[in-house]
């Protein structure tokens, strides 16, 4: 039977992984470490900053064996990672005991870290923009019938403004995703969904990522670690008994309550939480100021409660001094009839105004979609060696 090593051998020999030596790389330090292994900064010759992903053994014995999930991993990353917002993968390198991935680096660090650097100078617009960038991701991973089982804010990364997917070392293939109670165990509690505490056994799929997604967009909307003021002891059955955090003041309606909905069943699927998160980026100068009121449609399109156009009522007077004459001031009055056709000025132009949102919604949706195939293809071509 080949072994783990002789698999990668082959690979970077036809070419299906490119392979960098060690001695290329000058460290720099360690980014931060996880369930599977540490992240090294360093910097490559003719590439700039990259980040080294170290797959930890703590014996030999156990090395083929890290060596499959690395190889696991890697398959994944070959089939996904030139979606722009899935952290890339720009191939392999060896030092003198373990393969390790060579990815792209990410200059804003993880999302976590991010949120807490940055949160002030955030707009509703970003933070919408920033729940879609994950979206996307996870609906490109969804069609692939990948389910990443890992979703929490430490492996969400942030490069110039942008998220990306990353760690897809917990993910699965649908088809072969395991129901081993280790496995559920392994992820962030906080972004677990209650199934997996009252089941040792369930098996995960991908309304238990949407799950996860949703614990995601609320910590975007507040900053906050999930459950940060739960003891750890306490949060399997917190999240079991159905709480959830609050929605922050100002969330715009339906941001991500579904999502986290106790039953599976009830979350929405990823197509149609971009959907909707789509339409809000469209609206999101509004959000910017909660205490505003606001219309909301049967599609979730939200206009501003103030109209531009000010009407006034029957009883109001425009007093206008010029026609003023000695003791006598003209008021004259808005008629029945003047205030009626004002009104229907006002519903048209209410309609008009949907209309108009219902067409950029569409418009931002295929400018979106232009995007990505610009990404794709310039990432598709920057793969090829």
């Amino acid at each position: 039977m080949t072994s783990v090593k002789g698999w990668i051998k082959k690979k970077i020999r036809n070419g299906y992984i490119r392979y960098f030596e060690y001695d290329e790389f000058k460290k720099i330090g360690e980014i931060g470490s996880g369930s599977f292994g540490k992240v090294i900064k360093a910097n490559l010759d003719n590439t700039g900053l990259v980040a080294l992903k170290i797959i930890i053994n703590k014996n030999s014995d156990e090395l083929d064996e890290v060596n499959k999930e690395l190889i696991k991993e890697l398959k994944l990353l070959r089939e996904v990672d030139y979606h722009p917002k899935i952290n890339r993968c720009l191939g392999i390198t060896k030092d003198s005991e373990n393969y390790i991935l060579v990815l792209e680096y990410a200059n804003g660090g993880n999302l976590r870290k991010y949120l807490e650097k940055n949160f002030t100078s955030l707009k509703w617009e970003d933070k919408i923009q920033m729940a879609l960038d994950i979206t996307s991701g996870l609906k490109f991973l969804h069609s692939k019938g990948i389910i990443h089982r890992d979703l929490h804010s430490k492996n969400i990364l942030v490069n110039d403004k942008k998220l990306l997917i990353a760690d897809l070392g917990l993910s699965k293939k649908l088809a072969e995703a395991t129901t081993h109670t280790k496995h559920n165990e392994l992820g962030v509690l906080a972004y677990i969904e209650p199934q997996c505490f009252k089941n040792i056994r369930y098996k995960k799929d991908k309304k238990s990522d949407i799950y996860s997604l949703g614990v995601l967009l609320w910590e975007i909307s507040s900053k906050k670690p999930p459950f940060s003021d739960c003891p750890r002891n306490l949060l399997r059955d917190h999240i079991k008994d159905g709480n959830r955090e609050n929605p922050i003041e100002g969330t715009p309606p339906k941001y991500q309550q579904k999502c986290w909905d106790g039953k599976p069943e009830s979350r929405p699927d990823i197509e149609k939480v971009y959907e909707i998160l789509s339409q809000l980026s469209i609206n999101t100068a509004e959000y910017s100021e909660p205490s505003q009121p606001y219309i909301c449609d049967t599609v979730n399109i939200c206009i501003s409660g103030h109209s531009d156009l000010n009407i006034p009522s029957d009883s109001s007077v425009v007093q206008n001094k010029e026609l003023t004459g000695k003791g006598n001031t003209v008021q004259p009055q808005i008629t029945n009839e003047e205030q009626t056709s004002a009104s229907n000025l006002t519903d048209q132009l209410k309609q008009n105004e949907l209309i108009n949102r219902q067409a950029q919604i569409k418009i931002s949706q295929l400018n979106q979609e232009k995007n990505n195939l610009k990404d794709q293809l310039a990432q598709t071509e920057a793969y090829i060696y």
